[in-house]
Parts: structure tokens; sequence; C-alpha cells
């Protein structure tokens, strides 16, 4: 995972030198690496920034049954998967602070928001062992293991901290049966907003097979549930992997573009474009998929993380590569019209994520490879004009 914020990316890096990597990316198309911390990577690591820059959050899940980690404050014991915090003040100096522990596996991703002056991380967490894998006979899911859960960052001593606020388990996402639990009610991925028309600070749960989840967080210790999207179009099937809020009104209306992650489909899948002017009311509006005919290929040409700014959508798709497409006003937000492409890095790269840092760059990872930055050079959105390859620079 990446994240982009000041002039900085913060790279996760997996592999015997795992751990926070920091560039320098003030001068975009030539990002200098400034700063590195080990840390253990975990099944997927994930990082978030506060708004000041002055702190990262990292975290690490564990698949299936493998073995705790090592506590960085204490080699030689073993602390269970969960949340670090880094002083990031001194970008060349990184400097490891605490660590919260999050039962049972650690979550497998988290997110920042700064709500009415406060830092918070929302962290989606759910046990690998129960939804990914078969454990026991018969495999159990445990009550309140699959869930969200809100943290506030805690400065007030002389250690930074993580105190636990509230925890939100979706009312239809209960267990009937745990001996027998059914696969993909789980929250996997959240972005926080705030409505432009309601003002109210809304988190939107990629809940998997229970769709998009809105919660009013505006008060984050009291998250209360206003609706679900769940009506996906042309998608044969849910599997809600991320969904993101328009920063601004697109053809009169508030829009959230929601992404599956997908296996085996004869697509590569498709993104849903859902009205949420109403967020008690949220309504399908079209869909969008990678041109042509391709197959999903086990889930490696389908969609992962993508970045939703001034109506252009940005998707990392595996090994099919990154992808531009518009819905800015209401011609292409009906129909959605690509307009940049660019393919994965030759030798077996494989588009992770990627984030608008301005208009024109577009920060990225790419599985064994890294960071990449490439430069929108796609048409202003005019529908007659023909879609164009970025071009990309790699660090």
């Amino acid at each position: 995972m990446t994240a982009v914020k000041n002039g900085y990316a913060y790279l996760c890096r997996t592999g015997p030198d795992e751990g926070l990597v920091i560039f320098d990316v003030h001068d975009i198309e030539h990002p200098t690496q400034v700063g590195y911390l080990k840390l253990d990577a975990g099944f997927e690591a994930d990082v978030e920034v506060t708004d000041d820059g002055h702190y990262a959050f990292w975290e690490t899940q564990r698949a299936g049954v493998s073995p705790a980690v090592p506590d960085p404050a204490d080699p030689a014991g073993a602390a269970p998967r969960g949340i670090h915090i880094v002083d990031i003040s001194d970008k060349a100096h990184p400097k490891w602070l605490g660590f919260t522990p999050v039962a049972t596996d650690g979550p497998h991703s988290i997110t920042y928001a700064r709500i009415m002056g406060q830092d918070y991380l929302f962290a989606s967490v759910y046990s690998w062992q129960y939804v990914g894998t078969s454990v026991g006979t018969p495999p159990l899911a445990p009550p309140g293991v699959q869930r969200l859960e809100i943290y506030q960052l805690d400065t007030s001593g002389p250690i930074a901290q993580m105190k636990e606020v509230a925890q939100y388990i979706d009312p239809d996402a209960a267990e009937p049966n745990p001996v027998q639990p059914e696969a993909g009610k789980m929250p996997h991925d959240v972005s926080i907003a705030v409505h432009p028309l309601t003002n109210r600070t809304y988190a939107y749960v990629a809940y998997w097979n229970l769709g998009v989840v809105i919660l009013d967080v505006t008060d984050p210790a009291h998250p209360v549930k206003v609706s679900a999207a769940t009506d996906f179009g042309e998608a044969p099937t849910r599997e809600i992997h991320m969904a993101r809020q328009s920063e601004r009104l697109i053809d009169g209306k508030v829009v959230v573009v929601a992404e599956p992650e997908i296996s085996n489909q004869p697509t590569t899948g498709y993104l849903s474009m859902i009205d949420v002017t109403d967020p008690a009311h949220p309504a399908f509006l079209s869909n969008w998929k990678i041109p042509g005919e391709s197959d999903s290929a086990g889930g490696g040409r389908g969609p992962h993380y993508f970045d939703f700014r001034d109506g252009r959508v940005v998707m990392a798709s595996y090994s099919a590569g990154f992808w531009v497409f518009d819905i800015h006003d209401h011609a292409n937000l009906l129909h959605p019209r690509t307009v940049g492409y660019s393919f994965v890095s030759q030798g077996g790269g494989s588009a992770f994520d990627a984030w608008w840092a301005d208009e024109t760059h577009v920060v990225a990872s790419e599985s064994g490879k890294g960071l990449v930055v490439f430069r929108y050079e796609g048409p202003t959105p005019h529908i007659d004009e023909p879609a164009t390859q970025a071009t990309a620079t790699a660090s």
C-alpha cells in the first residue's frame, strides 16, 4: 500500500527489507527516498498519515494461523498483529512510538480521518482464518470477530497511543449459526468524507456481500447506520472491497464509486456509480469496466484500490494495469468514459493501488517493483476525445 500527503509518499515494502519507506515527491516526477523504518509487513501492511504529517499508522494482519510477530520495543517478545504508531515529523529518521494490539489477527485495512479537530483511525477487522480459510472441524466464527473499530489518537501523555472509542458490527452481519458461518459478512475497507449537502461526516464501509454500508460518524464515538447500497447494476456479485464519495456535486448529485474484489468471473469486474445525494436512499446510476471482453483471470485482472478526484477515477487492476475513467458530468456519469491507461512494467509487476497526487499525476505501487509515478496525459473531459496512454516514472 501507499499513501500520499503534503509532498511525501509512504510505501509499504515487503521482503527482507520490509518496512515503511518515505519518498519526497515535491518534485513529483523525480521522487527521492528520504527515510526508512523496518517494520513487520504481516499479511498485507497498510499505512495512513495524519494531516499534519506528524504521525503514521502501520497495520499488519496475520493470515491463517501464522505465528505472532516481534514487538519492535522488545524483539525477544511476541505481540499479536495490530496497529503501530510511528513519529514521522523528521522524515529522514522515522521513529517507532507504540503499538495497539487488535484481536484476533489484526486489522486488514486502516483509514485515517480528522473529524471535529481530532485524529481518528478506522480499522476494518476480520479474522483471515475464519474468512479466508477453514480452521478446525467444523470452522468457527466467534461472535464479534468481524467488525469495524474506531480509534482516537491520544497525544495527551508522553507517548502517543490509540484509544478505542467505538466498535460497529452491522446488524445484517450477525451470524445466526457460528458453527457454519456464512462467508462474506465482514468490513473490508472504509473511506471517510463530508457530505457536501448534509455537512455530515459519513463512513462508507465496503461490507463485502452486504454492499456499501453508510454510517454517520460525525460523532465517531457513536456511529449510526444511515443506509446500505446493495444495487450494483450488471455486477454479478457484490464483494465490495472499497467505496469512495465525490468531493463535490456531479450533475447535481453526490456520487459514490464502489469497487469489488473478485475471483473467477467472466469479466474484469464492474465498478458501480451510486447516487447518495440522499444518503438514506442510495440509488444505482451506472457501471464501468475495463474495455474488451477479458475475464478476471481468477482475480488477477480484477479491480483493487482506486482513487476519485475531480470526477475522474484512477484504478489499479493487478496484471490488467492502471486505468482512468471519467464521470465528471451528466453524459459521462451515465456512460462512464475510459480516458487513460498504463500497463504494468515488464517483468511481472502487478498494479496494487493508485492515488491522485494532483490533477495530472498519480502515485501508485506495483507489487514486486515499488513506487511508481504516472503523468496523466489524457484529455480534459470532452466526450469526443479518445483515451490516451499514461507515461510512468518508477523509483
